[in-house]
């Protein structure tokens, strides 16, 4: 999952928003650095990350990628899924998707201080670009793919993933609809522990 269906999860769980953002970009035990609500988020993300990873679905769409790209194949379904999540987003909230990006923008950019020089940098691309409204459209996927790779050389097969992506949509889709109310479930159900 990446950033949009990390902010839904979290809003679903109750769960700093800020917190399940800014995962990525800490290493180490979050509650040596930050408070418990935030330290919390951090545990959800990662939660949600190691859980998809282990399904068998995912498992089963990583074989969709190639030799040349199936080391970055988990990237390119993380933005699949969250491109799926905000093309059918009436489908898992009640609220448009443009107000609840609004709503997390509100609660997340409040939260500056001592948060990763890199973080800021994204989260202040990612707002300003308008990047969690633009995932619902395919042609987003591969501009953000193909930019991840030129951004850095180790991830430079992103690049060709998104023809994959596009020749599988279909499955893909079908996918998406049995593994993100799985998800959900088990994020709801995760409890986080210093």
């Amino acid at each position: 999952m990446n950033f949009l269906a990390h902010l839904h999860l979290a809003q679903q769980c109750n769960s700093h928003l800020a917190g399940n953002l800014v995962a990525d970009f800490v290493r180490g035990d979050p509650y040596r650095q930050f408070s418990k609500d935030i330290a919390d988020g951090i545990k959800l993300h990662r939660f949600v990350d190691s859980y998809i990873d282990a399904m068998p679905e995912v498992k089963q769409c990583r074989q969709l990628f190639g030799s040349d790209t199936r080391r970055v194949s988990g990237i390119a379904l993380d933005m699949v899924w969250d491109h799926f999540l905000a093309r059918h987003w009436q489908q898992f909230h009640p609220h448009s998707l443009s107000d609840f990006v609004n709503t997390a923008r509100n609660e997340v950019e409040p939260y500056q201080q001592n948060m990763p020089e890199s973080y800021l940098l994204m989260m202040n691309r990612m707002w300003q670009q308008n990047w969690l409204l633009q995932y619902q459209y395919p042609e987003t996927l591969e501009t953000a793919l193909v930019r991840m790779a030129s951004r850095r050389p180790r991830l430079h097969q992103l690049a060709h993933t998104p023809a994959v992506l596009m020749a599988n949509y279909d499955q893909l889709k079908h996918q998406f609809f049995l593994i993100y109310p799985q998800v959900e479930q088990a994020a709801k159900r995760f409890q986080p522990s210093p």
